[in-house]
């Protein structure tokens, strides 16, 4: 007959901890992945959404202050409480996050353009290096606070 929790027929002096099984490990990693990368989304682009005069700095700015701020506390915690797949889901996020606003900076060059709306008051290269600068620091982030995982033998 099995002892328990082992399942052997070797009787041990120390009683051991049983781990984690693959199931409930793979569960917790994928529904951190899926809940930093929506809601660290949701998080960051809701401002943009709200104030639509997206021309001017200001606007851009406190957007980025009430989205992004929120967002990367969010893939903070996500990436010391889930590891590696919270880290993966806070940068997914992000680079969605990135992408939405970069159209949405390019939204208000090409509305000048067309001269439906008056020009942004700040350089056109601000369309590439938000975006881009959320990402890298998102990155950072998600790199500095994954815990270390060590393989068991």
């Amino acid at each position: 007959m099995a002892f328990e929790p082992l399942e052997t027929d070797e009787k041990v002096d120390n009683p051991q901890k049983k781990g984690p099984d693959m199931d409930t490990v793979m569960l917790f990693g994928c529904s951190g992945f899926v809940v930093t990368s929506i809601g660290g989304y949701i998080l960051s682009v809701w401002p943009f959404l709200l104030f639509q005069d997206s021309e001017r700095i200001t606007t851009l700015g406190t957007s980025c202050a009430f989205g992004l701020l929120p967002a990367a506390i969010l893939g903070m915690v996500s990436s010391r409480k889930f590891g590696l797949a919270g880290a993966c889901g806070f940068v997914g996020g992000s680079m969605a996050t990135g992408i939405f606003m970069f159209l949405r900076i390019q939204q208000a060059f090409v509305a000048a353009f067309a001269r439906q709306a008056p020009p942004p008051d700040y350089p056109q290269i601000l369309m590439y290096l938000v975006p881009l600068s959320w990402v890298i620091v998102s990155l950072v982030l998600a790199l500095l606070l994954v815990p270390n995982e060590k393989a068991e033998p």
